[in-house]
């Protein structure tokens, strides 16, 4: 038995928390859900929480967690032979039926390829007899597809008795894999050839029974669809330490820059009385005491007034914090502050995105800046006195104007306020199906020039506490979000270099990266430009509800 004391926070590693699922594994289908980074990210993902508790409710499925350990642990793992195993009953991943990987940040991809290796897990598809990957929460799939079985497309939950029907109904790897490549929603990278050929890429079917083009799937009814009650809590503080309460999902807005709002349509809500007897539940199972309303535009909720009114009176006798992020607050906070006073560590989340209106019209972002101002001085009669606000750059129609406006929104409403800022100040990425998917990124030296120009115009000596994000990440971002299959290649290299170095993932390093890409002879600046006519991704269809697609060849 290892004695996790030996490691750093080994609240990582020890399992039975509040509300774990613990389940025999005889006479079951064995799968286990994995998170390409550390504990406290993975434990903040909302989708992790509601596939653990999905899959655990069916009587005949087990399903665990295993997490990306930290360094110690995983130089622990390979110097003593030992194999990486999920928390709640210490079996080894390559024990598993399933392991279903979450993919939502590009930088983790080495990191999944890691976990692969210190479960005992053949690293590229081809070489697994039984055991199955799979991936999600990925908008393209491409530059993993040397290395995963089975993506699923859009939301798991619309398609999660189907699958463990077909796992019930086949016990064979491949008689599952066809079987699932059937149904809208599964997406089996072997079955199908992607080739770039004079400027536009080419995609075909291998296999007469495989689909094309391939269907993201959504939930039609939230109401209906499970959600997890028995919150699972932590030994230890995570990254977003609260109860985070799914009001809708999707965005009515249409922000050219957004990649969320088209990888989420349609807008779907949930029903007041669905909400509050969520908080109640979630509350008594729990005793979380941070609860967050959350949705990709909080303030587009068509009854937050009324979910508010029902819950705040069970809130603040609870002594129950309440966080509304996401809200636009020329139209919500006006109409919410009375409401919010009586709460305990109320927070707020503004996203103003460009300071000047000719960029903000650019981006399609509604916002009265004079009610923006008037809002925000209600923000601080509440006794509030810190908010967080994000602002983005590296838009391909800004100018040092609308960088030197940005400090100079910030230096304005600090006056007009009083209220200590922190300001996330994020480098814009072209994302698969954006509006502006095929927007060309910024090089590296231009990003660095604006956000000398941001920097220089934000007042110092006041309490405003900007963040960047670093060009170089966000660059890579951009080339493996809008990469191929020739990406796997590199993503294997970085894997490789970061093992040789007992680094595993522990910190970022743009050297392995540059290398990696020079070694597999791929100039990574061929994914910023976007040339091409159509895009690796262009096999999926753009929105859920499409019936029918032409074929992209």
């Amino acid at each position: 038995m290892t004695d996790f004391k030996l490691f750093q926070k080994p609240q990582r590693y020890i399992g039975n928390e509040w509300n774990v699922i613990k389940k025999h594994h005889s006479g079951k289908i064995k799968i286990c859900i994995c998170y390409p980074s550390s504990y406290e990210v993975g434990m903040s993902n909302l989708g992790l929480r509601i596939i653990y508790g999905l899959l655990n409710d069916y009587g005949d499925v087990v399903c665990e967690r295993a997490f990306f350990p930290g360094v110690d642990y995983a130089r622990f793992l390979k110097q003593k032979r030992k194999k990486l195993t999920s928390l709640e009953t210490k079996t080894a991943l390559d024990e598993f039926e399933i392991l279903g990987f979450n993919f939502n940040y590009e930088l983790n991809f080495p990191n999944f390829l890691h976990i692969l290796h210190l479960g005992g897990v053949p690293l590229r598809a081809e070489a697994r007899k039984n055991l199955i990957v799979m991936g999600g929460g990925i908008v393209n799939p491409e530059p993993l597809a040397n290395f995963v079985d089975l993506f699923c497309l859009g939301e798991f939950e619309e398609v999660a008795d189907k699958f463990i029907d077909i796992l019930r109904r086949f016990k064979i790897k491949e008689d599952r894999l066809r079987a699932l490549s059937e149904i809208d929603g599964f997406y089996v990278p072997k079955f199908y050839s992607s080739s770039l050929i004079n400027n536009k890429y080419i995609f075909d079917k291998i296999y007469p029974y495989a689909k094309l083009p391939l269907k993201k799937v959504y939930v039609r009814n939230l109401d209906e669809s499970f959600y997890p009650l028995k919150w699972l809590v932590p030994h230890t503080s995570i990254v977003h330490d609260r109860v985070q309460v799914e009001i809708a999902r999707g965005c009515p807005n249409k922000c050219t820059f957004c990649q969320a709002q088209a990888q989420y349509s349609p807008y779907r809500e949930r029903k007041v009385s669905t909400l509050t007897d969520m908080v109640r539940k979630i509350f008594e199972f729990s005793g979380y005491e941070n609860f967050s309303f959350l949705s990709l535009s909080a303030s587009d909720y068509s009854h937050i007034e009324s979910l508010v009114d029902e819950v705040i009176d069970y809130s603040r006798v609870r002594k129950i914090g309440l966080s509304l992020p996401s809200l636009r607050v020329d139209d919500i906070v006006g109409r919410l502050y009375k409401k919010l006073i009586p709460l305990k560590k109320t927070s707020l989340t503004l996203a103003v995105e460009a300071a000047l209106p000719a960029l903000r019209n650019e981006l399609n972002k509604r916002l009265d800046i004079g009610k923006f101002f008037e809002a925000a001085k209600i923000i601080h009669s509440l006794g509030i006195k810190h908010i967080k606000i994000y602002f983005m750059f590296g838009f391909p129609q800004e100018d040092d104007e609308d960088l030197i406006g940005i400090g100079q929104f910030l230096r304005r409403l600090r006056q007009e306020a009083k209220l200590i800022l922190n300001v996330s100040i994020n480098i814009f990425v072209p994302k698969p199906f954006s509006s502006w998917e095929a927007v060309p990124m910024q090089e590296e030296s231009i990003l660095n020039a604006k956000r000398k120009i941001i920097l220089e115009s934000i007042p110092r000596n006041e309490p405003i506490k900007p963040s960047f994000s670093y060009p170089q990440k966000s660059i890579l971002e951009a080339v493996i979000s809008r990469g191929d299959r020739r990406l796997s290649s590199v993503i294997y290299r970085v894997y490789s270099k970061e093992a040789e170095l007992g680094e595993y993932g522990e910190n970022f390093s743009w050297d392995i990266w540059d290398e990696a890409f020079k070694e597999e002879g791929i100039d990574y600046r061929f994914y910023l430009e976007a040339k091409t006519e159509n895009f690796p991704w262009s096999f999926i269809a753009s929105q859920p509800r499409a019936e029918a697609c032409e074929s992209v060849n």
